[in-house]
């Protein structure tokens, strides 16, 4: 008897294929899932970065603008930390930073730097904010955008050290006594000029006299009852630095020393590198004095002792500097942003550089201890002093002091001073001293969350 052919062997295979295809569509369906993982995910870490470096950048920016432009401008470094935000793209777009995601909130605890001095920038490309991420693969899931925010917090943090000292020590701001050093009867009827503490004529007339109580005093900054110019009301205050024969030993507003600075490109001191120092940065540390450091009586006229002792906040005075090449240095620094000038309310305008603190025109100058100086040599001849501070310093151009009220003439062509504004100025590294916020005007930016 014959029998049918059986139909289970093909029954079985045409299951079996079909149970195949149920788990290939399974696992195409997985393997897109993983694919939109990947590939969308990839994309929001990626913005992700681009948008903590857009919020970085906002922050560092409106911090510098507080910390160099303004201390008290928040306008203006809330406008600045969203033009400099905004150039960072995050997936090809502008983030969107409001000005509300521009705040200045108290810092961070443990936070280094100047209380009250931190800029918070927020940066947003999601959905709220209309500007969302796309996706690619996510659509096959009905997800069509997703979203990123970043924020970055910077402050304001001191400093004691720069690398771009120019070669010059002027006298700080001192209290001036009452009554006119040459008389000492009634009061002054003007601003006087000259410090009337250390004389050096003890015993003949004239303004150089020993002067009557109450003389005037000079307490450096770091102590209490100190007298030296402060931020923020000092802050672009006009100042002149005295390179001519009205200034000579008579110790008075703008009186200052030249300095032995070594650089870094030589090992060569004396009066060419002195020209050369005013151009342009040592490349080299220079420091103000810790409260507990003392300055020797002399430092040897050689490279490796002025840079120690430069980083330690005492400076060998340099002598036979000319006044016709420092002044024709400083024109020749001034050319080098020829249209920059100080405006009132606005600060620096016309710079080629930004932002314009940047400039080569605003230069670190350094304020010695005059009460040290003096009491070593009434005369002003001695070797060595000690830097108590450091200032920016805003050239504007020569110009005149009147030797006995003090008013400034600017400009003067053939002026006898380099008349410029008090500013603060980037540190190269943070600082160690104890002065208090109010003096330091060395200023470094740094990101703390």
């Amino acid at each position: 008897m014959r029998h049918a052919p059986s139909t289970s062997g093909r029954t079985r295979g045409k299951a079996e294929s079909g149970a195949v295809l149920i788990q290939v569509a399974v696992a195409l369906l997985a393997l897109l899932a993983l694919t939109s993982y990947v590939f969308d995910y990839g994309v929001m870490w990626v913005s992700k970065g681009q948008a903590q470096t857009a919020a970085d950048a906002g922050a560092l920016s409106g911090a510098i603008s507080l910390a160099f432009n303004s201390a008290t401008d928040q306008d203006a470094a809330r406008a600045r930390a969203i033009a400099v935000g905004q150039r960072n793209r995050v997936w090809g777009q502008a983030p969107v930073i409001a000005p509300g995601d521009v705040t200045f909130p108290p810092c961070p605890p443990g936070a280094p730097g100047l209380p009250d001095t931190c800029v918070k920038v927020d940066v947003f490309r999601n959905q709220t904010r209309l500007n969302p991420l796309p996706t690619f693969m996510g659509r096959l899931a009905g997800v069509n955008s997703q979203g990123v925010r970043a924020t970055a917090t910077a402050q304001i943090v001191t400093g004691d050290t720069t690398d771009c000292l120019r070669p010059w020590a002027v006298l700080d701001k001192w209290a001036e006594s009452a009554q006119n050093p040459a008389d000492g009867v009634g009061p002054d009827p003007g601003p006087i000029s000259t410090y009337g503490r250390y004389p050096t004529n003890p015993t003949g007339g004239g303004p150089n006299s020993i002067p009557v109580e109450p003389t005037d005093s000079y307490v450096r900054p770091g102590l209490p009852g100190a007298t030296g110019f402060t931020l923020p009301g000092d802050e672009g205050r006009r100042f002149a630095i005295k390179v001519g024969a009205s200034g000579g030993n008579e110790v008075s507003s703008g009186w200052f020393r030249t300095i032995d600075l070594p650089r870094a490109d030589t090992t060569q001191l004396g009066n060419n590198t002195v020209q050369t120092n005013i151009m342009s940065c040592s490349g080299m540390p220079s420091s103000f004095a810790g409260p507990n450091t003392v300055c020797p009586n002399d430092i040897p006229n050689n490279w490796a002792d002025t840079a120690y002792w430069a980083e330690r906040g005492c400076y060998r005075v340099q002598t036979g500097a000319t006044v016709g090449s420092t002044r024709n240095t400083v024109q020749d620094l001034m050319a080098l942003d020829g249209n920059a000038r100080w405006v009132d309310g606005q600060g620096i305008v016309g710079s080629t550089f930004d932002p314009p603190n940047r400039s080569p025109r605003v230069v670190p100058i350094g304020v010695m201890d005059i009460d040290d100086y003096l009491s070593r040599n009434p005369t002003g001849q001695n070797g060595v002093l000690r830097m108590v501070n450091i200032y920016g310093f805003f050239i504007e151009g020569p110009g005149d002091v009147d030797r006995n009220t003090g008013a400034i003439t600017f400009p003067a062509a053939n002026g006898q001073a380099i008349i410029g504004r008090i500013l603060t100025i980037p540190s190269m590294s943070l600082g160690s001293s104890t002065l208090p916020n109010n003096a330091s005007f060395l200023r470094q930016i740094m990101l703390v969350r």
